[in-house]
């Protein structure tokens, strides 16, 4: 394989990368994921976001609870950009009482930010970041 062969398929395989890098970090929090056969009237705010490490640095397959205050919650993992996404609750469900939490061996989390107002419209998912710093 010539110079200009090796270069066309190291090309090739970066664009790809991208595209599935690009595709997953739009999928987190972009809309479009989750929209099968739902029932959206009847469904609250999904919530999405990232898990960061105090430097800004993703943290893939941390533990994260989606919990309703006082009753029960959804853990999911992020991936390997350091987000995850969890389907709406009941639209009775006040996102108020919705908290999120962050865990992961050999960190511990520092803060729970939340960029989306939790009055926002119920279309509009809400994002928390959780930011974790190494133990």
């Amino acid at each position: 394989m010539g110079i200009l062969g090796r270069r066309s398929a190291w090309h090739a395989a970066l664009a790809l990368g991208m595209t599935c890098a690009l595709s997953t970090a739009l999928w987190a929090g972009g809309s479009g994921f989750g929209d099968d056969d739902h029932d959206h009237e009847n469904e609250g705010p999904a919530y999405f976001g990232f898990v960061k490490d105090t430097n800004g640095a993703t943290v893939a397959d941390a533990k994260v609870t989606v919990a309703i205050k006082d009753r029960g919650g959804v853990i999911t993992r992020t991936d390997a950009l350091g987000a995850y996404r969890v389907p709406g609750f009941g639209k009775e469900i006040d996102p108020k009482e919705v908290l999120i939490s962050c865990e992961k061996q050999g960190y511990k989390q520092v803060r729970v930010f939340r960029r989306t107002a939790p009055d926002a419209d119920p279309k509009v998912p809400i994002e928390t970041e959780c930011t974790m710093q190494r133990a």
